[in-house]
């Protein structure tokens, strides 16, 4: 009897000790589709499915080329070939960099309402990015503005290097004057000047120039018979050179250039080339409706990932009322952007739209 009547209180003791969780009772939640004939209610909770958008980001090179006046004397005075003949700017295209931007589906909002107290794992879903709020804050510090039609400034060639551009003729000329009852012609001298035919200009730039590398010769061997204190005179003597040399083989000048597009994907894009912009070595990026350029298309393939879950059945067009959260399983794509000569970018990539609408309990807390 003193063993039964201890095992008894041994175990009153201990389910005395055992905090008991309550399961709180049923409570009445809906989730429906924000539309038209769905009415806000006071602690009505909105979210939205999240959409993947793509931001590119061309980088492009510039390079204008500006033949020289002498272009055409180079190789007799110089003996230069590999010159710029002829004004003109070429574009080369770069990259595409491709990054990914989380977007609110328009089409997508939902609303939650609950006549007790609601128990929902829609903050947990939204840490995991499958629902977002309604925030303006994921649009801030974006600018997809792009200027085509950008122009840098010009080159110029502001010396012709020639010592002089003109020859000064002297002619003698006469000019009648009356004595008595005759005429007679005096004679006088006349200056013109005459300018300098292109070819003469040229001849004597390259003089200069020839002169300007025989004396620094002079004085990198230490032959010249005065001494510059520093580098300076050779500083000057080799822009001068850069700058007299340039007459005849030209002028160019590069820069990069970048341009930013933007474009949301759907799922009839899959496995089909998708025109972004177009490219043109003589006008760089051009819009996609200007046929003067080659086509640059980004190619999306799904790979499959969530094909085997299953879609959602309902159809929540009907207004009829269910306690389930819906959120989006995104998709992995492979998105590859070519000209149809090489890939300018690719990456690999989830896109929310593209994956599967799936439900979960409303009540149903994940547990830590």
């Amino acid at each position: 009897m003193r063993i039964l009547v201890s095992t008894i209180a041994a175990l009153a003791l201990v389910a005395s000790c055992t905090s008991v969780k309550e399961v709180p009772g049923l409570v009445n939640t809906r989730v429906l589709p924000l539309g038209d004939t769905v009415k806000l209610h006071e602690g009505a909770i909105i979210y939205s499915l999240p959409l993947t958008a793509f931001d590119f980001t061309v980088i492009a090179e510039k390079k204008v080329l500006k033949a020289g006046p002498y272009n055409n004397y180079a190789n007799q005075f110089l003996g230069l070939k590999d010159v710029i003949t002829q004004d003109q700017v070429v574009w080369e295209l770069r990259e595409v960099r491709i990054k990914p931007v989380t977007e609110v589906d328009p089409k997508q909002y939902y609303v939650i309402e609950s006549d007790g107290l609601m128990q929902t794992n829609a903050l947990a879903l939204k840490s995991a990015g499958l629902v977002l709020d309604i925030s303006s804050s994921i649009y801030s510090g974006r600018n997809y503005t792009t200027d085509l039609n950008s122009e840098s400034g010009r080159i110029e060639f502001r010396d012709m290097g020639s010592d002089q551009y003109y020859n000064v003729e002297q002619d003698t000329t006469y000019r009648l004057v009356e004595l008595d009852t005759a005429f007679v012609r005096i004679p006088y001298m006349l200056e013109r000047k005459r300018q300098l035919t292109l070819e003469q200009q040229a001849e004597n730039t390259a003089r200069i120039l020839l002169e300007l590398r025989e004396g620094r010769h002079l004085i990198l061997t230490g032959e010249a018979t005065v001494f510059p204190q520093d580098a300076a005179a050779i500083d000057e003597i080799n822009r001068l050179e850069d700058e007299y040399i340039s007459l005849f083989t030209g002028k160019s000048r590069s820069e990069i250039q970048t341009f930013k597009f933007f474009m949301i994907p759907e799922k009839e894009m899959v496995g089909k080339p998708v025109i972004i912009f177009r490219f043109s070595p003589e006008s760089g990026v051009v819009d996609s409706q200007d046929l003067s350029g080659r086509p640059v298309v980004v190619e999306m393939i799904s790979a499959g990932k969530v094909e085997n879950i299953n879609m959602v059945q309902k159809d929540l067009s009907q207004g009829e009322k269910f306690d389930k959260l819906y959120y989006r399983i995104p998709e992995v794509v492979n998105v590859r952007v070519s000209d149809g000569r090489k890939t300018l970018g690719s990456s690999r990539q989830l896109v929310y739209q593209f994956g599967q609408l799936v439900t979960l309990p409303a009540n149903y807390i994940i547990a830590k």
